[in-house]
């Protein structure tokens, strides 16, 4: 891992829309990581674990290689100078998730892994987890997890990705067991990512879904938990889109889909009444995107974009009032191949963040501050 020696900021000045709200990003030339180690990091999740108020860092290390998964505690101020392993075996980790998923008042943890089992780990105090349990199939390719209560009943469930594999929806007793297990989706699918939102505007929780060399998928909710009865279909078979983020960006009342793809041009889906998502903004440039985020980072009122790539610099696009954006460049100097990004308010100051899991590399963080 080369090193990073703190020598100067690395600062980007952005002055839009003639809105004086100018922000900068700063990462202290390689100085702000979470960790030091060059771990193949597929994921991190920011997350209040140990419940002190403010946002706690999941880092899931792996991918189809056994290495430690890690909690790193945030000081408040955004910096994290302690830490603890998640586990007692090493796993070919790739999404780690915080929730409190027995309903104890304790933080929990769940992992999904690459054809291992997938634990949850439930927390005993803020520090200490019991030995974790499983959950889904283990012999799934396991590629996401969101936490969310999709049946609406008062807990909270777990949704799989799985490469090649059905997806699988975990439902929570109340107690945090998830014997009971919907699928969608189907055994030739390679889902790496889903989001869920009522996309439709029904009330009801849909799947959204990001798919490797297939169309990409809605899976619409008949209001009773089943999602395989109406599935709408958007973007080319022939694109290899790793990650969807949703958002109203031209603020008419209708959900949009962004997708970042890997060897081409990224794409917004604007939503519509009848969700066929036929109007499209292309990117200017094809990018090996594995992440991509919606957020306003400069608090205007305007969506943003983060774009996460793989040995190719990583991007914010800024939002303009016109519907465009302006393309900025995190860091000239870095080529590293980003799995995920992640947005959160790390210090506590009202400006959303950006994290960085970089496989091979340090995972890096830039803080984003009013000028």
């Amino acid at each position: 891992m080369r090193k990073r020696i703190l020598l100067s900021f690395i600062i980007l000045t952005l002055s839009i829309n003639g809105y004086s709200q100018n922000v900068i990003f700063q990462n202290h030339d390689g100085f702000l990581s979470i960790g030091t180690q060059s771990n193949r990091t597929a994921s991190i999740s920011l997350f209040d674990i140990d419940q002190d108020g403010d946002l706690d860092a999941l880092v899931a290390n792996g991918r189809h290689w056994a290495e430690q998964n890690y909690i790193y505690y945030n000081n408040g101020k955004g910096s994290f100078n302690k830490a603890q392993p998640i586990g007692k075996f090493l796993n070919a980790s790739y999404s780690i998730k915080g929730a409190d998923l027995n309903n104890d008042g304790i933080m929990d943890i769940a992992v999904v892994n690459d054809k291992t089992e997938n634990k949850i780990y439930f927390g005993i105090d803020k520090y200490t987890y019991g030995k974790g349990i499983s959950f889904g199939n283990p012999s799934y390719s396991s590629r996401n997890l969101e936490i969310i209560d999709v049946d609406e009943d008062g807990d909270l469930d777990l949704i799989i990705s799985n490469r090649k594999r059905v997806n699988e929806i975990c439902l929570n007793d109340g107690k945090g067991n998830f014997e009971q297990i919907l699928s969608y989706g189907n055994k030739y699918d390679q889902t790496i990512q889903t989001k869920i939102v009522d996309i439709n505007n029904d009330g009801f929780l849909d799947l959204i879904t990001a798919e490797r060399k297939s169309k990409n998928k809605i899976f619409l909710n008949d209001g009773k938990n089943n999602f395989q009865k109406k599935i709408i279909e958007f973007g080319n078979e022939n694109e290899d889109t790793r990650s969807v983020d949703i958002g109203d960006f031209n603020n008419d009342g209708f959900l949009d889909i962004i997708t970042g793809n890997l060897g081409s041009k990224n794409i917004i889906y604007f939503g519509n009444k009848d969700c066929s998502f036929n109007k499209t903004f292309l990117f200017e440039k094809e990018r090996l995107t594995y992440s991509i985020k919606i957020t306003d980072l400069n608090q205007d009122g305007i969506l943003d974009i983060v774009e996460g790539n793989s040995e190719q610099q990583n991007y914010v696009f800024i939002g303009k009032s016109n519907g465009k954006f302006k393309e900025i460049e995190l860091r000239e100097d870095l080529k590293d191949d980003t799995y995920n990004v992640e947005i959160g308010d790390l210090n506590n100051d009202g400006f959303p963040d950006i994290v960085e899991a970089n496989s091979g590399f340090w995972n890096l963080y830039y803080l984003t501050r009013k000028k």
